[in-house]
């Protein structure tokens, strides 16, 4: 059977065949090579009561609902791994988070200063960046990584894409105040200065 269930837990995910109704926190692949096997799939998790993201793989005309994703074949690994990281990203994004002097909030896509009752407006583009860097818990973030996981693109694109953006978040978010320096770049891409990760940089 090739329906299996990725669920959430703390040192990443972790692959269930699906036998029965799949956890809260889940995450579905559906992998059935006939288009009537794989509708027949999605329309029973969706009548278990499942409401989180269904990633199909060859799925164009299976979906029936928004979370419902098909990935066209042949499925790239690599394209496949970005789209289940980019959903454990996106899980987070109810948290706030302290970054510097600013309160994050991805769910409202703003930074919120509030000593000085200051909002920073993020593009979607701006919100995704953080919050894949916020992701790694002051670990560094190689620059090919954010282009798959924030931008989608394939490793070895030339492109000035990752190193621009930040450029102009930078320019949004820095002040005199030194903590607003917290986006760090180091020889081996980026990362954030974190309040609960005590690193400096």
């Amino acid at each position: 059977m090739l329906v299996r269930a990725l669920n959430q837990h703390a040192g990443g995910w972790r692959a269930v065949t699906l036998g029965e109704a799949p956890e809260l926190d889940a995450l579905v692949i559906v992998d059935l090579d006939q288009p009537a096997e794989r509708r027949r799939a999605v329309e029973t998790l969706r009548d278990s009561g499942f409401t989180g993201p269904a990633v199909i793989l060859g799925g164009h005309g299976a979906t029936g609902a928004l979370d419902d994703e098909p990935v066209a074949r042949p499925v790239r690994l690599g394209a496949l791994l970005a789209r289940i990281e980019a959903h454990w990203t996106e899980s987070d994004s109810s948290e706030i988070r302290q970054l510097g002097p600013y309160a994050f909030v991805p769910a409202e896509q703003l930074l919120r200063d509030a000593k000085s009752d200051t909002v920073i407006r993020l593009t979607e583009l701006e919100r995704k960046l953080l919050l894949y860097l916020a992701a790694a818990n002051g670990a560094s973030v190689d620059r090919e990584q954010l282009l798959a996981h924030v931008w989608g693109y394939t490793a070895g694109v030339d492109t000035h894409t990752v190193e621009t953006h930040i450029w102009r978040l930078r320019q949004k978010i820095e002040t005199d105040d030194p903590a607003s320096r917290f986006l760090v770049t180091e020889a081996e891409g980026y990362r954030l200065l974190l309040a609960s990760s005590g690193q400096a940089g």
